[in-house]
């Protein structure tokens, strides 16, 4: 018979495991993804493995989020029913799909506290990293040619994207904390934003940047403050735009290209995403309640041709909402905005972990409209992963209020 001394650092050694797997997976995260599976398996391995962990799940089946994650999957995988895609081509898009079904489990798997401070640490740890080698490469001479500096471990839109939101987590980390700490966070979120404002080569990175300082100054600051800090980084940002011939030329392409558009030129970068679109809404009009399924998207498109001048193969249309409504219809569609409105209602419940919730969800929500972010898996799997990260917070409430219940009991 095991004593409760025993049955206790039998916990705290399955809960440090626990912790380092979730840790190093965080660490994997931005850096490498064999790397991010192979720990993203171990971590699961380990939630579900342990008896409390797995009698949580049951629990957590019954909240709003994790019915909308589910539903959305089982959305994708009827449709496979219907699709005129071929067998592999409906495997792979379904596959996409489920990394929805370890939002639950790793949400388990974060319900500890330190838990949550180790995998953001660690997050943070591997943006520094990333962030000093792509100063390196963009200050270095590369004797074959020039080598972008926005791509490091991941392409340019992706490492943009992190860097801009370790930005807004360092700042926010360094507003909570005081001495050292705060030293440290406020270093942290100069060099990101020196990488994303200089070095950076990806439009999406000023974008994610600038919903998250937004959104930061409207958590924290009252309507007089936010003015001020408003009005003096737009200040600083348009020094940055005018003083950065970079900056001006990516603003100026998107410019053109929506020019080139209007008059009928249509194959340039944003060129080629309006088509996407529009041929998608096409696949919406023909099937628009149950759409055209799985897969069907990318089978469509290298049957019908509807972009002569691409000549790639194209899993999806640059827009998940449009990818939605093209492969599940409305139905679709409703499960999505099922799915984040009730991701929105779980972080407005939510205590430490609601200002960081937010600033996952929003600009999330917002890039979806012009990539499928949720679709592939770098940014997917960062999604999926914070998310839960934050929804730990609310099971790990849970889990004390009915140990006190029980202790009264």
């Amino acid at each position: 018979m095991m004593s409760a001394q025993q049955r206790i650092l039998q916990t705290a050694s399955f809960q440090t495991l626990i912790t380092a797997s979730l840790g190093l997976l965080f660490l994997a995260l931005p850096i490498s993804s064999t790397a991010k599976s192979i720990f993203l398996v171990s971590s699961v391995i380990l939630v579900l493995s342990w008896p409390a962990h797995r009698e949580q799940l049951r629990d957590v089946f019954s909240h709003g989020w994790c019915k909308a994650a589910l539903f959305l999957f089982f959305i994708a995988l009827i449709a496979c029913l219907w699709s005129p895609a071929l067998y592999s081509e409906r495997i792979l898009v379904l596959e996409k799909y489920s990394k929805l079904l370890f939002l639950p489990i790793l949400a388990v798997g974060f319900r500890d506290e330190n838990t949550r401070k180790y995998a953001l640490n660690a997050f943070l740890l591997a943006m520094t990293i990333t962030a000093l080698v792509s100063i390196y490469k963009y200050w270095s001479v590369s004797p074959f040619g020039i080598d972008d500096p926005g791509h490091v471990f991941r392409n340019h839109i992706m490492t943009g994207y992190m860097i801009a939101f370790s930005a807004y987590l360092s700042l926010l980390l360094a507003f909570r904390q005081a001495g050292r700490n705060r030293l440290i966070y406020g270093l942290l979120f100069g060099l990101f934003s020196y990488q994303i404002w200089f070095v950076n080569t990806g439009r999406t990175g000023y974008v994610i940047y600038l919903i998250l300082l937004i959104l930061f100054i409207v958590q924290f600051f009252s309507w007089r403050q936010g003015l001020l800090v408003l009005l003096i980084s737009c200040s600083l940002l348009a020094i940055i735009y005018y003083e950065h011939p970079g900056i001006q030329t990516r603003v100026e392409q998107i410019v053109e290209d929506l020019q080139s558009y209007s008059q009928n030129q249509k194959d340039t970068s944003v060129g080629y995403r309006l088509q996407f679109h529009s041929f998608a809404r096409q696949l919406f009009m023909h099937q628009p309640y149950w759409g055209n399924g799985t897969g069907s998207f990318t089978y469509l498109f290298s049957e019908l041709k509807p972009v002569p001048s691409w000549d790639r193969r194209l899993l999806e249309p640059h827009s998940f909402y449009w990818l939605v409504a093209a492969e599940f219809g409305l139905v679709g569609i409703s499960a999505l905005l099922f799915f984040f409105a009730s991701l929105l209602a779980a972080a407005y419940r939510l205590d430490t972990m609601r200002a960081m919730a937010f600033a996952i969800l929003l600009p999330f929500m917002a890039g979806n409209l012009s990539d499928s972010l949720l679709f592939y898996s770098g940014s997917g799997y960062f999604f999926i992963l914070f998310m839960a990260l934050c929804l730990g917070e609310a099971l790990g409430r849970q889990k004390k209020l009915q140990e006190g219940a029980n202790r009264q009991a």
